[in-house]
């Protein structure tokens, strides 16, 4: 390392003032290797001692023969001069040469042929044998000077590599909590989808990345009901994961007194949604979207709320199709909301479609027809409305999903979908 000095104070004192007596010689603490052919070592002599002397003893030089310098050239290598006569035998030098450029050390090559192939090929500073050692003592004290600053760049990027590494481990533990929180969702998530005797059901659940804001319930209630429910929380990431987890538990679906129970209606079971985020809210409002439906399956009746949730859509055999909605403010707002219900009479071979508004980014429209005002239906309404020739809900999750993916390969590489997707598709049997 060399020597740390003030700002207005240059590496190495000139001789003139530490000639004085009652200054005391410093040690030296600046190490240069000095390399040397057979013949160049006879040629200069004492060169090293004469250096030495002039940069007032605070440089050791430690001479090495050329074909042995290579397993010197380290980081305690402050600078390296090279003395080659043409008669000696440059064996060795590349190996010195490459440890120098790999350390960033600083090279003078002291040459009695400057001229020579060898000397012109190399960018390295040079000097001829016979020059003053005054200006070779110049020339290293520009080096140690110039050495100052690299090595304080040397230890900035350092220590810019130890935070880059300390920001890859944090990087990678928030994506190992990220893998974990979302299989703590998938917790909440159904595992196996109910069968029942009177219908069939099938659902897609897409995070658009590690968790997800939507989550969704496939319940069977008793022997002749089956509830079918989507939530979407506002915003992505944690935050909107952890809400949903709050909304899958504050979920009611039924009230059991004694030996006898009570189906919770979709109404009811929304505004307890409501109550449970009100309750455990505290300075930010975090509110979503909801359907809940609730199917019976002996007299196909669907009653259903919603909480500025998109409209379902139910699929009357292979030919048409309606847009189920009602009024209804989002759960997580305003306390004491009522929600409207809708009853909808359904029919053998119906499906129901449930889902979530990531399909409206998914299938975004052309730019063109955004501004028309005289445009049809949105894209991905038209995509929904193309299941409607798939009869059997498993096949309809399949086409979707297929349907998803050739959307992401078509698109362009910096695109991904901008939002969770959700999926429920239901069959009146």
């Amino acid at each position: 390392m060399l020597l740390e000095t003030s700002q207005n104070e240059s590496p190495i004192e000139s001789p003139t003032m530490l000639a004085q007596d009652d200054i005391p010689q410093p040690q030296p603490t600046i190490r240069v290797l000095f390399v040397t052919g057979e013949s160049a070592k006879s040629r200069l002599g004492a060169l090293p001692e004469t250096l030495a002397t002039i940069l007032n003893n605070r440089v050791h030089f430690e001479c090495v023969s050329i074909h042995a310098a290579g397993e010197h050239v380290n980081a305690n290598v402050h600078a390296v001069m090279i003395c080659l006569s043409r008669n000696d035998n440059s064996s060795g030098l590349a190996d010195v040469l490459d440890g120098v450029e790999m350390r960033n050390i600083p090279i003078l090559i002291l040459s009695d042929a400057p001229s020579t192939e060898t000397s012109m090929d190399l960018s390295w500073n040079s000097l001829a044998m016979d020059e003053s050692p005054h200006v070779m003592a110049a020339m290293l004290r520009g080096f140690f000077s110039r050495q100052l600053e690299i090595d304080a760049l040397r230890k900035a990027n350092h220590g810019a590599e130890i935070q880059t590494d300390r920001l890859l481990g944090e990087v990678t533990q928030m994506q190992d909590e990220l893998h974990l929180a979302g299989q703590v969702q998938r917790e909440f998530l159904p595992k196996t989808l109910p069968t029942f005797s009177g219908g069939a059901v099938a659902a897609l659940w897409r995070p658009m990345n590690y968790v997800s804001g939507d989550i969704y319930d496939v319940r069977r209630l008793d022997e002749h009901h089956v509830g079918l429910f989507i939530a979407d929380a506002v915003g992505h990431g944690v935050p909107a994961a952890l809400l949903t987890m709050v909304i899958a538990r504050g979920l009611p679906t039924k009230e059991i007194n004694g030996n006898t129970y009570r189906i919770i209606q979709p109404s009811e079971a929304l505004a307890c949604v409501n109550r449970e985020l009100l309750a455990r809210q505290s300075n930010t409002t975090r509110f979503a979207t909801a359907i809940y439906a609730i199917i019976d399956l002996r007299t196909r009746v669907m009653r259903m709320s919603i909480a500025g949730h998109p409209a379902a859509m139910v699929m009357r055999g292979t030919q048409s199709i309606e847009m189920v909605s009602c009024p209804g403010s989002l759960v997580g707002v305003f306390d004491g909301v009522q929600w409207s219900e809708k009853e909808i009479q359904l029919y053998p071979g119906d499906r129901i479609l449930l889902y979530s508004d990531g399909f409206e980014f998914a299938f975004l429209d052309p730019p063109e027809s955004q501004s028309s005002p005289h445009k049809g239906s949105p894209r991905y309404v038209n995509e929904l409305h193309a299941l409607l020739s798939i009869t059997e809900p498993a096949d309809m999750i399949a086409a979707m999903e297929r349907r998803l993916d050739q959307q992401l390969l078509s698109a362009n590489p910096q695109e991904k979908f901008t939002d969770d997707l959700t999926l429920i598709a239901f069959k009146v049997l």
